[in-house]
């Protein structure tokens, strides 16, 4: 350690290099780094912020320093510090401490607002005033952390920022907390932002009364981005889950019909409105490709049985029909593609038949697949050994 008397003479008049050096040695005298704390050279001002040897006086002068990375030094050092403080009276550094970084809370500089923000995201003893600033900020990227993580904010706290909220987004980060109460969840509704109520339904956790839940559902046909939250919802009641499936996008029928947590009864309700709603009523404009998913819908909820090919047959869906066929006899497209290009009805109707369906529908099936000739073949006159013969060829010949 250098000499009482060469730091002296340091301070005095030595280059910026030689003081910034000392200003970084854990081992330079408080007295030293209390003196540097005011060195003209921002540089070393800094350095003397970030060195943990620096005595508690200088935290306030420093917080106020026009250097912004004067400023950020000494926020990153403070925020190292805060777990292990004490509350702000019971100890002169933990005073000195949450003074400098109440002081940081305030400052112009958005990320040394956001360095201070995040460390006490997570502390219960961290000064309530400070936390609460904080989550009034008007940069989220500040108050995001505390809303949605700080366990000191209150309910009540919660419901003061619903009603007057800082910035727009703040209502979405209240959203977005872990295990936020009726209470908070019906003003954020009341609130009526959009996107902060997408949120909501989009957390897990969220304590959701079931009226104001099936009120959502009902707008959920307009507000189409709370559809996909509202599919994925833990305890969706039996009315909520067929009411969406009234209206939601096709690509979210197959996991509404797939959740683990509805009694058979209404998933069978849902199979069928399901299959009510797809099966036979075919787009304008639909191309082979949208036929394609509207069976793979179907299919994957269970709900593409005899009903809804026999619908889609008579309504003419060749589209529809070729590939209900091609997933219920599980056979690839290519096959079914061969049999209804070469109008092989016997090879159709034997396909019918592997596919399970009934008499009439494997009738109207070959109908509108395979016009001529006029004398349709039932699936029962296709026995077992003449089914795989068949199938064999188109198969083969499908290959070709």
């Amino acid at each position: 350690m250098m000499d009482i008397a060469a730091i002296a003479r340091l301070l005095a008049d030595g280059p910026p290099a030689a003081r910034a050096s000392l200003a970084t040695d854990p081992a330079t005298p408080p007295e030293a780094l209390y003196y540097l704390m005011g060195d003209r050279a921002a540089s070393v001002r800094a350095t003397v912020a970030a060195n943990p040897a620096s005595p508690y006086q200088t935290f306030v002068t420093l917080a106020a320093d026009e250097d912004e990375a004067v400023r950020q030094a000494l926020a990153n050092r403070l925020v190292a510090l805060a777990p292990g403080l004490p509350g702000r009276q019971q100890d002169r550094i933990a005073h000195a401490a949450w003074e400098a970084m109440t002081r940081l809370a305030e400052d112009a500089a958005e990320q040394i607002r956001a360095t201070i923000a995040e460390a006490l995201k997570d502390l219960p003893d961290a000064p309530r005033a400070l936390v609460l600033r904080l989550a009034r900020d008007t940069s989220l990227r500040v108050a995001d952390p505390l809303i949605r993580l700080c366990p000191l904010l209150t309910e009540g706290d919660l419901l003061t920022l619903i009603a007057a909220p800082p910035v727009a987004e703040t209502l979405a980060a209240i959203a977005r907390r872990p295990a936020i109460s009726e209470t908070v969840a019906e003003a954020l509704v009341g609130s009526g932002d959009a996107a902060a109520i997408g949120d909501l339904l989009g957390n897990r956790s969220a304590a959701i009364r079931e009226s104001t839940l099936d009120a959502l559902v009902v707008q959920a046909a307009e507000q189409t981005s709370w559809q996909a939250p509202l599919v994925r919802r833990p305890d969706l009641t039996a009315r909520a889950a067929l009411a969406l499936a009234q209206f939601v996008a096709e690509e979210l029928l197959a996991p509404l019909m797939e959740r683990a947590d509805l009694p058979a009864e209404v998933v069978s309700q849902l199979r069928a409105a399901v299959a009510t709603r797809l099966a036979g009523t075919q787009h304008p404009h639909e191309t082979a490709e949208d036929a394609a998913t509207r069976v793979a819908i179907l299919q994957s909820g269970g709900a593409l049985d005899d009903a809804a090919v026999l619908q889609a047959a008579r309504r003419g869906e060749t589209a529809f029909v070729v590939t209900a066929l091609a997933g219920l006899a599980d056979m690839p497209r290519s096959v079914i593609d061969h049999a209804v290009a070469t109008r092989c009805g016997k090879s159709l109707a034997g396909l019918c038949r592997k596919a399970g369906l009934s008499d009439d529908t494997a009738e109207a099936t070959v109908a509108l697949l395979a016009p001529s000739p006029p004398a349709l073949t039932s699936p029962a006159a296709v026995g077992d050994s003449e089914l795989r013969w068949r199938i064999n060829a188109i198969d083969r010949a499908a290959r070709r």
